[in-house]
């Protein structure tokens, strides 16, 4: 197949005057690859953007490659122009990431789950790489840029509990071999912006031990992914359940394509608290710590080890999750308020998360009854409003 791509610099919004002239000629059984170049077969066609991307989709066409028009997929970090959400794999339906876009997210953040066994012998598990093809896939129909975050792998069967990441070298060995793996399945792919290596982690008492150290498990993991990946930005959690706390230990790995993470559910008295118990924002206060009353300048405060790590390396920031009980008074405004800390200081961020926990659904009400997702709400009018700001989108749209 050979095709004319659009110049560079030209906006997908422009699209219904862009055509490509699509020349093609298939040999029985053998797959064509959007890549693939041939000579001029049987046809050509004159079609717009729109109906070009479909076409290919629908041929089996639909990996997403660099070309001449693909923006850098650092840059997009460094300048704080990705906005989306979590989204489990459950959800990662056409139907539903579709929706996502219409919002006007371009991110979706997806996990990956057990790509080699969490136990020994970490042996390959095909069949979890291939369920995450699929949700790349629908993401990528979308037109949607995807951030692989992994939560479950060898060591770390449950990525709230397993420890054993944290005490057995081969454990560490294996997770850093099936990072490998999966940079080099998926590299040069252009939806593929970022390989988040651990959600969340948190060594705890195993800190002190000689395999504790998350400087020197991160630094680790990046090392084996550069061997087969040299483009694709590393995503790097802050230690201590990516809390922003804990990034007045986190070190560089001197990569020189490396974002950090930073998670921001503080504190869960407000954010994860029960329908019963109304605690308001702004004007609250926990009671077993000395701050005084919440408001934005107590969030800017809390984030202050995040923006001086920042300054400091000269490095982007991913606000890799947030979120609010959706029924906790003012949690308009409390997320109002975070969403416009991280536009200040340019941070890509993703809420947590897509239509997977009710209680920060935010295509529900404010009432805990609700179990209904609805076109309109206000928490979703305001998501909207930032998901407006974003003006880069997966080529292809």
């Amino acid at each position: 197949m050979t095709r004319t791509w659009p110049k560079p610099g030209l906006s997908h919004r422009g699209e219904a005057d862009l055509l490509w002239r699509i020349n093609f000629k298939r040999t029985p059984g053998v797959p064509i690859t959007r890549d693939a170049l041939t000579a001029p077969g049987d046809s050509t066609q004159l079609i717009n953007v729109r109906t070009a991307t479909w076409l290919l989709l629908i041929s089996g066409l639909a990996t997403f490659t660099l070309s001449a028009e693909t923006p850098d997929a650092f840059s997009l970090w460094e300048n704080g122009a990705l906005r989306g959400a979590n989204v489990m794999q459950k959800q990662c339906t056409i139907e539903d990431l579709r929706v996502l876009r219409r919002w006007g997210a371009n991110l979706a953040e997806i996990p990956v789950s057990d790509i080699y066994a969490p136990t020994p012998p970490y042996a390959f598990q095909p069949e979890n790489l291939a369920k995450l093809d699929r949700a790349v896939q629908a993401a990528e129909e979308a037109h949607l840029y995807v951030a692989l975050t992994c939560r479950e792998g060898p060591g770390r069967a449950d990525f709230e509990r397993s420890h054993e990441i944290w005490r057995e070298a081969p454990a560490q060995d294996a997770y850093a071999r099936m990072w490998r793996e999966v940079a080099s399945h998926y590299r040069g792919r252009a939806s593929i912006v970022g390989y988040d290596l651990m959600c969340e982690p948190h060594p705890d008492d195993d800190a002190k031990q000689p395999l504790g150290d998350w400087n020197a498990l991160a630094k680790k993991i990046s090392l084996a992914i550069r061997e087969v990946d040299p483009k694709t930005p590393i995503l790097i959690n802050s230690s201590g359940w990516a809390y922003p706390q804990l990034f007045d230990s986190l070190v560089p790995t001197g990569d020189p394509r490396t974002v950090y993470v930073v998670h921001f559910y503080d504190p869960h008295y407000y954010t994860h608290q029960k329908p019963a118990e109304k605690i308001a924002y702004p004007g609250f206060r926990v009671p077993w710590e000395h701050d005084g009353a919440w408001d934005k300048a107590t969030l800017e405060a809390r984030l202050k080890p995040v923006l001086m790590f920042q300054r400091k390396y000269h490095v982007p920031i991913f606000v890799g999750e947030f979120g609010c009980a959706r029924y906790a008074p003012g949690a308009e405004e409390w997320l109002r308020d975070q969403i416009e800390l991280y536009e200040q200081y340019r941070w890509s961020w993703a809420y947590w998360a897509f239509r997977e926990w009710d209680v920060m659904n935010i295509e529900r009400t404010s009432d805990a009854a609700d179990k209904v997702n609805h076109a309109d709400t206000p928490l979703l009018r305001l998501f909207k409003t930032y998901f407006a700001k974003d003006k880069q989108f997966l080529i292809g749209e």
